[in-house]
C-alpha cells in the first residue's frame, strides 16, 4: 500500500512539474518578440596591427572554440 502511494505522489509531482513548464513556456513565447528576428549590426573594431593570423589552414588550437 505504502509503495503505491509514494508512487501516485511522484508521478503527481511529476505531473505538476511538466504542466508548469507547459504553462510557463506558453506564456514566455510572444508573438512580438525580436528573438528569431536578429541580425548581424555588431560593428566591431579590426583587430589590433599585433595581431598574428595564420598563414595557411585551420589554427592548431586543439578545437578550443568547439
Amino acid at each position: 500500500m505504502t509503495r503505491t502511494l509514494l508512487v501516485l505522489v511522484i508521478a503527481a509531482v511529476a505531473a505538476a512539474a511538466i504542466a508548469a513548464n507547459v504553462l510557463l513556456l506558453g506564456s514566455a513565447s510572444a508573438t512580438n518578440d525580436p528573438v528569431g528576428q536578429l541580425q548581424p549590426r555588431g560593428h566591431l573594431p579590426a583587430a589590433p596591427s599585433w595581431t598574428i593570423r595564420p598563414s595557411s589552414g585551420r589554427p592548431h588550437d586543439g578545437g578550443a572554440d568547439d
